[in-house]
This record gives structure tokens, C-alpha cells and sequence, in this order.
């Protein structure tokens, strides 16, 4: 059986005895230790799997959120392009009109317009309208001193014959005649 030693007051077992109390206890101890354990791992690794499983979930989600968003990008793309379309053909009209104000025909009108960039002020326009009349106004006066001067398609009824020489006046009369 078990013998007790005095000195330590510990107890010894021998191959014939039973184990005493304090040894069956770190046993079961023991045992309950590694069934805890053992709970804990199996639910932390429930619990890993229910997080990746929630992760594959997100990133499903996520999948289908960034499809969506490239349909909305898509979307807006064209509704700004459209938009971009409208207001240069609103813009080309606009100088057009402006362009045809200041005496350019339609088909140079309708060139320039296309070729003006975007956000010409009324300014530019104004300047070129008041440039075109400046010119027309001094290929007038250019072609009004160039052309003779003219006549009321009547001959002068009195001549001056007291200014005239003799020769002068002798070379009128016979002109008259």
C-alpha cells in the first residue's frame, strides 16, 4: 500500500497500491483541462470559419458592389459625354449666329465657329465686328477718292472770255463753231 514518509509527509506509491486522492485528482483534472481545451478549439475554429465564410460573403458582395459601380462610372461617362456633345454643338450655334452678325456668310460662319475654342467672350466677337466695318468704311473712302469726279453731264454755258488770252480765246470760238 501506500506508505506516508514522516519527514515530507508525502505519500509514495508502490506498484501493489492504489493511487491516493491527490494523484486521481491532477487525473481528472487533467482530463477536464483538455476537453475544455478541446471545446475552445472547436469553437474558435467555428468561429474562424463562420469569418471566412463571411469574408468569402464580403467579398462576393464586394464583387457585385464594384460591378455596379463600374455600370454607374459607365453611365455617367456617357451622360457627360452627351453633355459635352450638346454644349459644343450650343457653342459652335452660338458663334455662328455671332459670326453671321458681324457679315461672314454661313459656310465661312459655320468653319470658324467649329474652329473657335471654347469660352471667346462677346468681346472678340464686338472687336470683330467693329474691325470688319472699320475696313469696309476705308475701302469706301478708298474707292470714293479714286473714282473721277463727276459731272452733271452739262456743259458750263458761260466762258470766261475776259481771263483768256488772244490765242486762247480765238482757238474757243473756233471751238464753238
Amino acid at each position: 500500500m501506500a506508505e506516508e514518509n514522516k519527514t515530507t509527509g508525502a505519500t509514495q506509491v508502490t506498484e501493489d497500491t492504489q493511487p491516493t486522492t491527490p494523484e486521481v485528482d491532477y487525473k481528472a483534472e487533467y482530463e477536464k483541462m483538455l476537453n475544455e481545451q478541446k471545446k475552445w478549439k472547436d469553437a474558435t475554429d467555428k468561429a474562424c470559419a463562420e469569418a471566412a465564410n463571411f469574408k468569402k460573403q464580403l467579398r462576393e458582395k464586394q464583387t457585385e458592389q464594384e460591378r455596379m459601380e463600374a455600370e454607374r462610372a459607365e453611365r455617367e461617362a456617357a451622360k457627360d459625354a452627351e453633355l459635352e456633345k450638346y454644349r459644343t454643338e450650343s457653342r459652335i450655334n452660338s458663334y455662328k449666329s455671332k459670326l453671321l452678325e458681324c457679315g461672314y456668310d454661313l459656310a465661312t460662319a459655320t468653319t470658324m465657329a467649329s474652329q473657335l475654342p471654347d469660352g471667346i467672350g462677346d468681346d472678340f466677337f464686338a472687336n470683330q465686328k467693329a474691325f470688319i466695318e472699320s475696313q469696309k468704311k476705308t475701302i469706301e473712302a478708298e474707292l470714293l477718292n479714286k473714282q473721277p469726279t463727276l459731272s452733271t453731264g452739262q456743259t458750263p454755258s458761260v466762258t470766261d472770255y475776259d481771263n483768256m488770252t488772244d490765242e486762247e480765246y480765238y482757238r474757243a470760238i473756233r471751238s464753238k463753231k
